[in-house]
C-alpha cells in the first residue's frame, strides 16, 4: 500500500517494528524505519495521513491508546485510515503470534475492532467517522481530526 502511494506522488513513510517488513517497503523504493509508533518520529504533529492497515488498529491490543498517539501525529486536518473487522464483531482482544518462513514471534496482545464500535472509539480519542465503507470482503474507515 505504501508503494502504490508513493507511486501516486505522495510522501511516505512506513514504519514497522519488524526489520523484514522495513527491509521489503524499502526494496519497493518507499521510505521505511524499523521504529514503534509510540517512539518519536519525524514530522510529529505534521502528517497529513495515518495508514493502518491490515487491522492494526489493533496494534498493542489499545485501540484508544494508539489513535490517541497517532492523533498527536496527525497534521490539525489530519486523518486516519484503517481497515476494520466487519459489523457485529464488537472489541476483542486476543494473544496472537506472527509466523513467517517457520519462525514464530513472541505472543503478544491485538485487538480486533469491529465496524459499529468505530465511531465511539473515535469520540473517545479526537476524532470523528467521515467515511465507513466495505471494498469487498473488508471494511475500511477514515478517521478526521476534531
Amino acid at each position: 500500500m505504501s508503494e502504490h502511494l508513493a507511486q501516486r506522488g505522495g510522501s511516505v513513510l512506513g514504519i514497522d517494528v519488524v526489520a523484514e517488513a522495513v527491509r521489503q517497503t524499502r526494496a519497493r523504493g518507499v521510505g521505511a524505519l524499523v521504529r514503534d509508533v509510540f517512539d518519536p518520529l519525524p514530522g510529529e504533529g505534521r502528517w497529513d495521513t495515518a495508514l493502518l492497515a491490515d487491522g492494526n488498529l489493533g496494534i498493542g491490543g489499545d485501540p484508544a491508546r494508539l489513535l490517541r498517539r497517532i492523533h498527536q501525529l496527525l497534521a490539525p486536518h489530519g486523518r486516519v485510515v484503517a481497515d476494520v473487522a466487519a459489523p457485529g464483531a464488537g472489541v476483542r482482544t486476543r494473544e496472537v503470534t506472527l509466523e513467517c518462513a517457520g519462525r514464530r514471534s513472541e505472543p503478544f496482545p491485538w485487538t480486533f475492532v469491529g465496524a459499529e464500535r468505530v465511531g465511539s472509539l473515535a469520540v473517545l480519542t479526537g476524532f470523528s467517522v467521515t467515511l465507513l465503507d466495505r471494498i469487498g470482503a473488508r471494511w475500511f474507515v477514515v478517521l478526521e481530526k476534531v
